[in-house]
């Protein structure tokens, strides 16, 4: 019968398997030995066994340097090699670096017209550039209002040697310097920053006093709204030369907190405090212990708690005051306008908005003052308004809606603090 032979790799028939009765029915007959052997001398017998034909492989040509071959294992029976091409580089001709045959002078002249980011990838370019990418000349007034700063970012924009910092509604993380940082004494770039805006900003009682601990030269200086304690009063007070400090709506101020910045902060020409929740000691100790220089304070909010005798005492202490908003006090009486009229000879602006238990006549005593603009909003009708403007021309009144002391930023001036210029 037929098999598979395994030899061959083909079908074949075993005629030693066959018997006769089968072969007939074929019509077939057993052969004769002598016809075994082939009679046509051209047919081989084929050998038991056919080697395999040899794979012809190609030989490849030897790779170049800017191709990549990937590697097999040797079973692998590819006959060719997998090649990954690669973009050759191509070298364009020696050129000649403009920059190299400029002085440091004129890079940064170059430097000043680009915007801050820009001058922070040119810092990337090379050493050379990195050091004058740093120069302080490039960072005096810096911006980065509205924005989140990750921990230590601060300090190290303030050791490029900024002067004018602007920080409004920006999201500070703590801490503020590196572990390693410099001393003040080790690094006087701290020492540079000279005007601070930090209004409306999210920054800890922690960040503050690190902060307030090593800038010690800090001239103007807000923080509007912002969370204080005892630790960055007593570091804010160290600022002996602080002329204008905006602490309105401020969290935490009290005898304490009070009691280090008038001791510290004997310079102080304009103060905000509007708005803050002094208590009764707290309005004592400030009436009695500010600063002779203030020529501007605002201490608006107070209600109940501000009384004729503490604006007797402000006065009395502060006689070179220029502008004074005690508005919303409503515990205040016409004594107090009086006090206001004998002591304070210099004032130009009051502003006594809401102060209900003051009479409207009262104020005619300003007739023959230096007064300049009153605003009492929220005690006139239009009759009355029209009738307190004829009888008291030279002063203007219900001019200004908000108060100014000691604001970094009035009305549409959004790119300057303290008119000074911060945005490119």
């Amino acid at each position: 019968m037929a098999k598979l032979n395994t030899g061959f790799k083909r079908w074949s028939l075993d005629c030693h398997d066959v018997s006769i009765e089968v072969m007939e029915d074929l019509g077939l007959s057993a052969m004769d030995d002598d016809s075994n052997s082939c009679s046509n001398p051209s047919i081989k017998e084929v050998p038991d066994q056919i080697p395999e034909p040899a794979v012809k492989r190609k030989e490849c040509s030897p790779i170049a340097p800017s191709l990549v071959t990937m590697e097999f294992s040797e079973d692998d029976q590819s006959c060719d090699s997998f090649l990954l091409s690669k973009r050759m580089r191509v070298e364009g001709p020696p050129g000649i670096d403009g920059f190299s045959r400029l002085s440091d002078e004129v890079i940064l002249s170059v430097f000043k017209w680009l915007p801050k980011s820009t001058i922070a990838k040119c810092a990337q370019v090379s050493k050379r550039w990195k050091r004058l990418s740093y120069d302080e000349v490039l960072w005096r007034r810096l911006d980065l209002s509205s924005t989140c700063l990750k921990p230590t970012i601060l300090g190290t924009v303030l050791l490029r040697g900024t002067q004018v910092l602007r920080l409004a509604k920006t999201e500070i993380c703590d801490p503020i310097y590196p572990a390693c940082s410099p001393s003040p004494q080790e690094c006087p770039s701290y020492q540079n920053l000279q005007f601070l805006d930090l209004s409306m900003s999210s920054i800890s009682p922690q960040g503050l006093f690190e902060l307030f601990e090593t800038c010690r030269n800090l001239k103007k200086l807000s923080m509007e709204h912002c969370i204080i304690d005892e630790r960055a009063c007593k570091a804010l007070s160290k600022n002996e030369q602080l002329e204008v400090l905006n602490m309105s709506m401020c969290y935490g101020v009290g005898v304490v907190e009070l009691k280090w910045i008038v001791e510290g902060c004997k310079k102080l020409e304009s103060w905000n405090l509007a708005w803050t929740d002094l208590s009764t000691e707290a309005l004592q100790l400030l009436c009695s212990s500010a600063p002779k220089t203030l020529e501007r304070i605002n201490i608006s909010g107070c209600r109940m708690t501000l009384k004729d005798e503490n604006v007797l005492s402000l006065c009395q202490r502060c006689p070179k005051l220029v502008e004074l908003d005690i508005s919303d006090a409503t515990a205040v009486t016409s004594t107090c306008v009086n006090y206001i009229h004998e002591n304070l000879t210099r004032l130009e602006y009051l502003a006594m908005a809401r102060c209900y238990n003051v009479p409207l006549s009262v104020y005619l005593v300003f007739q023959r003052s230096g007064l300049l603009y009153l605003d009492i909003f929220g005690l006139l009708t239009e009759t009355m308004l029209t009738t307190l403007r004829t009888k008291l021309p030279n002063i203007e009144i219900n001019k200004f809606y908000f108060s100014s002391v000691a604001r970094p930023t009035i009305g549409i001036r959004r790119t300057s603090i303290w008119g000074i210029k911060v945005r490119e």
